[in-house]
């Protein structure tokens, strides 16, 4: 078996937003896409922008059927759980420079994975359909990403030469919706395939990790099973005996009193790099994904612009959490949602305006 990447596109140039379908033409079997969105951030700054917001799905579909279907809040996440690391990106707020969003989308268990990997002959029509706006954050222009500076690249990771794969995992988002004040949402869960894992993003900025919610709970048939059942306080924690907390390198541009927003929205701690002499910055620590910032130049709060290097490490990327199903490795001890008539995530609300998805990992079967 030979390893190697082929450019399905190679920066292809984007328009300022818009929706591209790509065919996929390789037909030995693929351990994993790449994907990667870059542009260049206007002449001024382009704050609180990360590239990934700007990807509203990135989804592979054969004909009618949808095989994965994130945004780039939950791409992000899975690429990072996936690989226990955020790969490198460019995060950077300072005018002109470029900013990316790299993502993995596997379809094994691990790389290279040849019993589980995606197939290109099992279906007829297979695609990439890829779906953004550099102007989700900032409007397009000095303070947000440069017109016509968008480009697409697409790397498949194949595995030449190996023997045809038994199954392949999808990532579908299944459910979004905004809490309320109080309540219970539930929300149908696929019972057609088996399912590795969930992923669950609930984020409202501001508002600390899973903060509109009280509980997360999983029940079958009506409660004759209950898979998961937990209190938001104890479920933040629990998923830290899974993950140790992730770190990567964030630039940004601030003044004194502005407020710095960071990917990892779960008890970020933040080291500051000042890019020029004399320049004192700090953050008040609220373990939320943001921070207020005291900038001191020469001793005195400075009011201009300055762009500072921040190390971050914390946990939930983009507020997403994992719930894996039993051990990961090991398909026999995922959850059996086939045995079920129903299966219902019950997430009960204590905080109004947090945007909650729910995305699924499954077993597809060849």
């Amino acid at each position: 078996m030979i390893h190697r990447e082929a450019y399905i596109e190679n920066r292809r140039v984007l328009a300022d937003s818009g929706e591209v379908t790509i065919d996929v033409s390789v037909r030995d079997p693929i351990t994993a896409l790449w994907v990667e969105l870059r542009a260049q951030n206007g002449g001024t700054y382009n704050k609180a922008s990360p590239l990934a917001a700007c990807i509203d799905a990135v989804e592979l579909i054969d004909g009618s059927e949808v095989l994965v279907s994130m945004d780039g809040f939950e791409a992000f996440a899975v690429t990072a759980y996936f690989l226990g690391h955020i790969p490198y990106q460019l995060i950077c707020e300072e005018g002109s420079l470029y900013q990316n969003c790299f993502l993995c989308i596997p379809f094994g268990r691990f790389l290279g994975d040849v019993s589980y990997a995606l197939d290109p002959t099992r279906f007829d029509n297979l695609q990439i359909r890829f779906k953004w706006n550099l102007a989700a954050v900032n409007a397009v222009g000095a303070t947000g990403f440069l017109t016509g500076t968008g480009r697409l690249t697409v790397l498949a990771d194949i595995m030449e030469g190996a023997s045809a794969p038994g199954a392949m995992l999808t990532y579908k988002e299944v459910y979004t919706f905004t809490t309320a004040a109080s309540g219970v949402t539930y929300i149908d869960l696929p019972t057609d395939r088996a399912h590795r894992s969930l992923y669950l993003r609930c984020h409202e900025a501001g508002v600390g990790a899973f903060g509109n919610l009280t509980y997360i709970k999983v029940s079958g048939d009506q409660d004759k099973v209950i898979p998961f059942n937990m209190a938001r306080t104890d479920f933040v924690r629990w998923l830290t005996t899974y993950y140790p907390p992730f770190h990567y390198k964030h630039n940004i541009v601030v003044a004194n009193g502005n407020t710095a927003y960071f990917l990892l929205k779960q008890d970020e701690v933040v080291a500051y790099y000042p890019s020029t002499a004399d320049t004192v910055c700090t953050g008040i620590v609220q373990g939320m994904g943001e921070e207020a910032i005291a900038l001191y130049v020469a001793g005195s709060g400075s009011a201009t612009n300055q762009s500072i290097m921040a190390l971050v490490h914390g946990w939930l990327p983009f507020g997403v959490a994992h719930v894996p199903w039993g051990n990961g490795q090991e398909p026999n001890s995922w959850l059996a949602a086939p045995s079920f008539r129903s299966l219902r995530l019950e997430l009960t609300q204590g905080n109004a305006d947090g945007t909650v998805a729910v995305v699924v990992e499954q077993e597809r079967a060849y």
